[in-house]
């Protein structure tokens, strides 16, 4: 028993410390992208321990980082800032109930697809709440005048007409803000499960989870949804306005999702090396950016639509 405690101990005592050397790392590396990566290292931890050291491992980074975070302590010359741990505490949370839906997944007590739909869910609540309690409650001046500058300079520099730049617009954008946050946040989270299960197979390590990317067929009823939230947002005004484009832009994930999940099998009947479909992929999303993801999502709409003009005419 008691050499079974010690194993736990140190395997627990490794995992922390590998999410958080693997979080520094990033942050030294990639400051700027590390909203985006700091989800692998907690997949990755997640994918090779079991269920209790990933939760102990999450709770104990998240109090290392606090503490550094509100003493604006240096640690290896790198300052960990409010904003850092705010960005590493959601993105933690929100892969450890990934995690716990997968393991419902993993014991049939959920389908695959109420796994994406409950993550989806969760996600939506969480930023409905921060909207409500503290985003929209607080003056965004000085991030207004940085918007209005940055659009200034912008048509100054080309033929772009000035009166498209008015103070609704960047009002709007503002509160669109985390919204756009959440979508960005959940694509790349499941990019990097993705990435990382393709790391830990090629090294030969057991996975404790899997999503299966096989195949995703979006409810009807939240295609509905979706489009009733995107018809209030151009019917109603005031704030009640953006809590429905938030909700809309957070659903719109289960619609993108689906249009991933074709590409993905698109791409797997091309007939070529597997380094050469990860080399075309990286090349359409620096060369395309937005328009790629609006084609994903374009491609998932086609396709939810299609089911119930289909059903219709059965």
């Amino acid at each position: 028993m008691s050499l079974a405690k010690n194993k736990e101990l140190l395997v627990l005592f490794y995992s922390t410390v590998l999410i958080f050397s693997s979080e520094a790392l990033i942050l030294r590396i990639f400051p700027s992208l590390f909203p985006i990566l700091c989800s692998i290292p907690l997949i990755f931890t997640g994918q090779i321990v079991s269920k209790k050291n990933f939760f102990f491992s999450i709770i104990f980074t998240n109090i290392g980082f606090f503490l550094l975070s509100i003493n604006d302590a240096y640690f290896f010359n790198l300052k960990f800032t409010l904003r850092f741990f705010l960005n590493y505490v959601t993105t933690s949370t929100i892969i450890f109930l990934l995690f716990t839906l997968l393991n419902l997944y993993k014991k049939k007590l959920i389908n695959s697809e109420k796994v994406m739909i409950f993550f989806t869910l969760f996600v939506l609540s969480l930023l409905l709440v921060f909207n409500f309690f503290y985003y929209y409650q607080i003056d965004h001046q000085e991030l207004k005048d940085f918007i209005s500058q940055f659009f200034s300079n912008v048509v100054k520099n080309s033929n772009i007409q000035e009166n498209i730049i008015s103070e609704e617009r960047i009002d709007f954008l503002i509160k669109t803000i985390p919204s756009l946050n959440a979508f960005v946040l959940m694509t790349f989270l499941i990019i990097n499960f993705f990435l990382t299960n393709i790391i830990l197979k090629k090294i030969n390590f057991p996975r404790n989870y899997s999503i299966e990317f096989s195949k995703f067929f979006l409810p009807v009823k939240f295609f509905l949804i979706f489009n009733t939230l995107i018809l209030f947002t151009i019917l109603l005004t005031g704030d009640l306005k953006f809590y429905f484009f938030s909700a809309a832009i957070v659903l719109s994930f289960l619609i993108f999702y689906q249009g991933l999940i074709y590409s993905h099998q698109f791409l797997n009947s091309l007939d070529v090396n597997f380094f050469l479909k990860i080399s075309i992929i990286f090349l359409l999303f620096i060369f395309l950016g937005y328009v790629l993801f609006l084609l994903v999502f374009l491609t998932g709409y086609y396709i939810s639509l299609k089911r119930i003009i289909t059903k219709k005419l059965e």
